[in-house]
């Protein structure tokens, strides 16, 4: 049987604590999900692809040297370093989680064949990663800062990277890792009455998109509307669903399709 393709998403705000403008791990949370990871590796049914986010390991750098508007300064330079740096670690710490459950994954740091113009993807070589899906290795990217030829450098966030993947590569199924259970039509966090929203369709996008606000002052991606774009600019067709990755079982749950959280679907 052809094995499915799965990109697995690990938002920044399950494996570190985004509100800390320190580093912050949540090591339980990654120790869990590599435990499943490696459950769902040697069922044999998937190919999968693996992307984390930054959390409190790049965006507070990130804003503190203004780097998604660019690197002209020496500060911004040795900003850039920092952040690289940061994310190498928070890269390192999960590799070690995954490695220890035998899990066949090899990193990949975006910056080293990633570039950006103004911005927007530029040259992004996924052939790379194919080579290390045919090895029925688990290939690990995450949201990194990128040399950009217009503004000398740029962030690509681990979505754009989802976003880009799952089309090149005809994924058939995404899923993201979020803290909270799904899309709502209110901020869960300081809502308690807000409604999860089963389901995300062209019918009913414009109305989700109204109710979604920025929670996050250091996050400089974009946050649940730019994730929810990207899906529905890059996507269509292909299955994704936003679940939260701090409940047990939803990860198992979600790749055997049973609705957990939210699903989204373009036409």
């Amino acid at each position: 049987m052809k094995q499915q393709l799965l990109l697995i998403k690990l938002g920044g705000s399950i494996i570190t604590d985004k509100n800390k403008s320190l580093p912050t791990l949540k090591t339980s949370i990654i120790k869990r999900i590599s435990q499943q990871l490696k459950n769902i590796y040697q069922s044999g049914k998937y190919q999968i692809i693996l992307i984390h986010g930054a959390g409190s390991y790049g965006h507070p750098l990130a804003k503190k040297y203004n780097l998604h508007l660019g690197m002209k300064t020496r500060e911004q330079k040795c900003g850039f370093c920092l952040t690289d740096h940061s994310m190498l670690r928070l890269n390192s710490i999960i590799m070690d989680y995954l490695l220890q459950a035998s899990i066949p994954a090899v990193s990949l740091p975006p910056r080293s064949f990633i570039t950006q113009s103004g911005g927007k993807l530029q040259d992004f070589n996924y052939h790379l990663i194919k080579s290390y899906l045919a090895q029925n290795q688990i290939p690990v990217l995450f949201g990194d800062v990128v040399l950009d030829n217009k503004w000398g450098c740029s962030i690509i966030s681990g979505d754009t990277i989802v976003s880009y993947l799952a089309k090149n590569l005809k994924a058939d199924l995404v899923i993201f890792l979020s803290d909270v259970d799904g899309i709502f039509d209110s901020d869960p966090k300081k809502n308690p009455k807000a409604k999860l929203i089963p389901e995300v369709t062209d019918k009913n996008l414009k109305q989700v998109l109204q109710g979604l606000t920025t929670n996050n002052q250091n996050d400089v991606t974009g946050e649940m509307q730019g994730k929810i774009m990207a899906i529905k600019n890059n996507l269509a067709h292909i299955p994704v669903y936003i679940i939260n990755g701090l409940k047990a079982e939803n990860l198992a749950k979600t790749v055997e399709q049973v609705q957990v959280g939210t699903k989204l679907l373009f036409r």
